[in-house]
C-alpha cells in the first residue's frame, strides 16, 4: 500500500539516471516509486494520502559530512559564545558578564573569537584574561578549536610552568621575555581541557538535542559528528537506543587524544537507523586560519610551517590497525604537506584494503595536482567547507602567500580530477551552518568583505547541492540508504520555498515523517 504521495513539484533527485520528476510515493518510510505526475498518481489507493507540492522544489535532505554537533549544541545551550567579537575589549567584556552571572561556574570557559577580526590582529594572551579573572581559571577557544588561550589561575591549576614537557605535534606558546604567554595550539592544548571537569550525560543529551532541533530546521537530515570520546559514544547510543534521534547521525571515535601519550582502542561497530560508527578519525595537522595547518612553503611573512600532529611511521601503523579491522579512516589534513603524507600513508596500506572501503580526507585545504590523482585512484573523498571561505577569508589574506591564497580549499580542481565531494560547514568553527548558505559561498567565493578568494575554483549549484547530498552519503558509505530521491531509498527530503535570494527550508522529511 502507498501511504502518501507529493506531486506537482520540482524534485531534484541527485540520481544522474533520472535527475528531475515531479512525483514521489511513500510506503513504510522509503521512496517507492519516482517520475512524473501521470505515473505515480495511478499508484495511489483510497488509503494513500496526497501532497501537492505547488510547483515547489524537492531536494534529497542535506547531509553535514562535518560538524561537530555537540559543540554546536554547547555554544546553543551553555558555552559562552565569542563568535563575531570584534575587539578584545569586547571578548573581555563578555567574558567578565558571563563570570559574574555564573558564580557557581569552577572555570570560567568560552569559545570563538578570532584575532582577524580585532583592529590590531593581536592574539590574546593570559594578561588579556588576567585583567578581568584573576580568582577563577579561565580557558578561551580559539574559533578554530586548536588553539586556546588561558590565564594565570589555570596555569597553576593545570601546573604548568615553563619546563613542562610539549606533546608530539603542539605547542606552548611563549611571550618574548621567555614567559608562559598562556597560549596552547594543538596537542598542547591537552595538558589543559585534562583538566576541566568533563561534562555529564545529561549536560551532553541536552547539547545533542539542541543542535538536532536547529539541523531540522536547516533541512539537515544527516550529520556526521567527526571527533567524539567513549562518554560522548555512550550518550549517543543511550539516546539511539532510546528514540531521541530524529535524523541520521554518524559519529567518528577519535584514536589519538590530544595531550596525552595514549592511543584509544579501536571502538566497536555500530549501526541502527539512526547511528552509525563505522569510522575512526585522526589528526595530522592543525588549523589555516591559525597559522598551524602543515605546510611545505612558510606562511605569509613568516617562516612557519605549521604543526605536524603525528608522525608518520605511528599514523600508518594505527590507520592498518583500524583498516585491517574494516573501519574507514577519515583525516584532518589542511596543509599539502599533511596531505601528502596521509596519502603516502592510504597507498602503503592500500594493498591490504580487502574490504574496498573508502577513506576520506577532512578539510583538504591545498591538494597538488599529484595528490588530487592519487586521491581519484585510491577513491578517497574529499569533505570540504566552502563557508570557511566567507568566514575566515580574512584569516586566508592575512595568512597566506599568493600562491597559496590562489588555490586555497580548491573544490573545483577536486571534482575535476573525479575526486568524490562531500560538503560540510565543520561547525562550530563557523557561526552559520545553513546548507542553503554554504551552497552560496561554494559558488560565489567571497569573504565577508566581498573579497573574491581563488575565483577559477568556483562551482555550479547543480555540483554543490550533488556534494550536500549524494556526494556526502558516498563519503560516509551511506549512499545505499540515503543521499538521493530514489526508489528503495529512505524518505529522507526537503521542500525549498523558491523565492529567488531568498530561499529557505519550509519543510524538513525523515522516513517521510515531517519533522518541520
Amino acid at each position: 500500500m502507498i501511504d502518501k504521495i507529493f506531486y506537482n513539484g520540482r524534485v531534484l533527485t541527485q540520481n544522474k539516471q533520472e535527475p528531475e520528476c515531479t512525483a514521489f510515493a511513500i510506503s513504510k518510510g522509503k521512496f517507492v516509486a519516482v517520475g512524473d505526475d501521470n505515473f505515480v498518481l495511478q499508484l495511489k489507493s483510497h488509503q494513500t494520502l496526497l501532497f501537492d507540492l505547488e510547483n515547489k522544489t524537492v531536494l534529497p535532505g542535506f547531509n553535514d559530512a562535518h560538524i561537530h554537533i555537540w559543540k554546536v549544541g554547547n555554544l546553543l545551550t551553555s558555552l559562552l559564545d565569542l563568535r563575531g567579537v570584534k575587539s578584545l575589549d569586547e571578548m573581555q567584556r563578555k567574558l567578565i558578564e558571563y563570570a559574574n552571572k555564573n558564580p557557581q561556574l569552577e572555570w570560567i570557559l568560552a569559545r570563538g573569537f578570532n584575532e582577524a577580526n580585532f583592529p590590531d590582529k593581536k592574539m590574546p594572551d593570559k594578561f588579556d584574561l588576567d585583567k578581568i579573572i584573576s580568582d577563577r581559571p579561565v580557558c578561551v577557544t580559539r574559533t578554530c578549536a586548536h588553539q586556546i588561550i588561558v590565564n594565570t589561575k589555570a596555569l597553576e591549576i593545570c601546573d604548568i610552568t615553563s619546563a613542562t614537557e610539549i606533546p608530539l605535534g603542539g605547542e606552548i606558546k611563549l611571550l618574548p621575555d621567555g614567559a608562559l604567554a598562556g597560549h596552547f595550539t594543538e596537542t598542547a592544548i591537552g595538558l589543559i581541557l585534562s583538566k576541566i571537569p568533563t561534562y555529564t550525560k545529561i549536560q551532553l543529551r541536552k547539547m545533542i538535542l539542541a543542535a538536532q532541533e536547529k539541523f531540522i530546521q536547516c533541512g539537515i537530515t544527516s550529520a556526521t559528528d567527526p571527533a567524539v570520546e567513549k562518554d560522548l559514544i555512550e550518550v549517543y547510543k543511550e539516546m539511539d537506543k532510546n528514540g531521541e534521534l530524529k535524523i541520521r547521525m554518524n559519529i567518528f571515535p577519535i584514536r589519538v587524544p590530544d595531550g596525552i601519550n595514549k592511543v584509544y582502542p579501536l571502538p566497536e561497530k555500530y549501526h541502527s537507523e539512526f547511528l552509525t560508527i563505522d569510522t575512526v578519525k585522526f589528526f595530522t595537522d592543525g588549523g589555516l586560519s591559525g597559522r598551524t595547518a602543515a605546510m611545505k612553503n612558510p606562511y605569509k611573512n613568516s617562516y612557519e610551517l605549521g604543526v605536524l600532529r603525528i608522525e608518520k611511521e605511528t599514523f600508518k601503523k594505527l590507520a592498518l590497525e583500524s583498516q585491517n579491522a574494516g573501519f574507514r579512516i577519515a583525516v584532518h589534513a589542511i596543509g599539502d604537506a599533511a596531505i601528502e603524507m596521509v596519502l603516502d600513508v592510504f597507498e602503503e596500506i592500500a594493498p591490504f584494503n580487502q574490504n574496498k572501503i573508502n577513506h576520506r580526507i577532512e578539510h583538504l585545504g591545498f591538494p597538488s595536482m599529484q595528490s588530487l590523482k592519487k586521491m581519484s585512484t585510491l577513491n578517497i573523498s574529499a569533505i570540504m567547507q566552502p563557508i570557511f571561505i566567507y568566514e575566515l577569508g580574512k584569516n586566508f589574506i592575512q595568512n597566506l602567500t599568493p600562491h597559496y591564497l590562489n588555490y586555497v580549499y580548491p573544490v573545483k580542481s577536486v571534482l575535476d580530477a573525479g575526486v568524490n565531494l562531500a560538503f560540510s560547514t565543520d561547525a562550530p568553527v563557523v557561526f552559520n551552518f545553513d546548507p542553503l548558505f554554504n551552497i552560496h559561498c561554494a559558488i560565489h567565493r567571497a569573504d565577508s568583505s566581498g573579497n573574491i578568494i581563488s575565483a577559477d575554483q568556483v562551482v555550479s549549484m547543480e555540483d554543490a547541492i550533488f556534494a550536500y547530498t549524494m556526494g556526502s552519503a558516498r563519503a560516509s558509505g551511506l549512499d545505499a540508504l540515503f543521499g538521493s530521491v530514489q526508489k528503495d531509498k529512505v524518505a529522507d527530503f526537503i521542500i525549498l520555498n523558491d523565492n529567488i535570494g531568498e530561499q529557505q527550508v519550509l519543510s524538513t522529511f525523515v522516513n517521510g515523517v515531517k519533522l518541520l
